[in-house]
C-alpha cells in the first residue's frame, strides 16, 4: 500500500503544523492512516502496533473506511473525522486527505 503524494506541508493550525497525506483512490482510509503515519515518524508499518498499541483501540477501522467510501448510488459523505495516535492529531476527509499534526 502507497501514499500517491508525498507529504505536503500543511497550514498551521492553532500553531500547531502538519503534514498531509492523500490516500490511493481504492486505498482504504485506514491503511492510508497506518502508512502516513509510518511515513511521518519512521517506525515501519508492521512495527507500528507493537509500538502505538493497535489502530483499533482509538478507532474501528472498518467503520472509518466505510464512512467515506463511495458506492455506486452516491458519493463519499461529506465531513472530516479526528482522532488522537501514536503521538498525532489525525484528520482524515472525504477526499482522501489524511493531515497528522504533532500532540
Amino acid at each position: 500500500m502507497e501514499i500517491e503524494s508525498a507529504a505536503v506541508e500543511s497550514p498551521p493550525q492553532d500553531g500547531i503544523s502538519g503534514s498531509t497525506y492523500r490516500a490511493d483512490a481504492e486505498q482504504p482510509l485506514s491503511e492510508a492512516v497506518i502508512d502516513a503515519i509510518a511515513t511521518e515518524s519512521g517506525v515501519d508499518v508492521l512495527e507500528l502496533a507493537d509500538e502505538f498499541g493497535p489502530l483499533y483501540d482509538v478507532i474501528d477501522p472498518s467503520a472509518l473506511d466505510s464512512l467515506f467510501q463511495s458506492t455506486g448510488a452516491a458519493d463519499r459523505s461529506v465531513g472530516t473525522v479526528t482522532f488522537d495516535y501514536a503521538g498525532y492529531r489525525i484528520t482524515v476527509d472525504q477526499a482522501g486527505e489524511v493531515t497528522l499534526a504533532e500532540q
